[in-house]
């Protein structure tokens, strides 16, 4: 049955859009499966594909009407997700209107997602899309200085080239330069320009 549920209350097509690869969950949503119960409170298909970094399956929710922009009970965006771990992800939820500058509960854009996790070609692809570089989020950090702080030495190039504000300061009152010092990440604080 395909709106059987299993001890968690979840059905096939739900651990499908996560989980499984494409062809799987084509065959459930073309069986009829809802891949949107509305009994089933803060769940979202689409987050669920972003954080398994199914970006076939992205395109296949969206198909059925899906919300790209969509957000977790914490109020993440998918992008967000999707940003920390596969650049095919992102691509796909850009592809179907996610909002590029969404911002979490702390302030987190998916860029400063990306950048605190080092995930070079995520930022490449989220600036070109249109993402504010010089976003802050809730503590007075950038992405700059999120990269800066853990020593990613490839995105601060990337940030510093795609015109970073190397002056402001975060609520410690130091910069993306004095971070990366402060952390002895010479290499990153190298790329910063005085």
């Amino acid at each position: 049955e395909l709106g059987a549920k299993d001890q968690y209350g979840w059905t096939a097509v739900m651990w499908a859009a996560g989980h499984a690869d494409a062809a799987a969950l084509k065959a459930l949503l073309g069986a009829g499966a809802d891949p949107a119960p509305k009994d089933v409170p803060g769940y979202s298909a689409i987050i669920e594909a972003a954080k398994g970094g199914k970006a076939a399956n992205i395109s296949l929710l969206a198909a059925k009407g899906l919300d790209c922009a969509a957000t977790d009970a914490a109020g993440v965006p998918a992008l967000a997700y999707a940003a920390t771990l596969s650049t095919p992800t992102v691509s796909a939820l850009l592809a179907c209107k996610a909002k590029v500058n969404a911002r979490d509960t702390n302030g987190l854009t998916a860029l400063i997602r990306a950048a605190q996790l080092g995930r070079a070609a995520s930022v490449r692809q989220l600036l070109a899309a249109g993402a504010t570089v010089n976003a802050k989020d809730k503590f007075g950090y950038t992405a700059l200085m999120w990269a800066a702080h853990a020593g990613w030495v490839d995105t601060v190039k990337i940030l510093v080239a795609a015109k970073a504000d190397l002056g402001v300061k975060g609520g410690d009152g130091l910069t993306a330069r004095e971070l990366a010092l402060k952390r002895d990440h010479g290499a990153a604080a190298d790329e910063i320009p005085r």
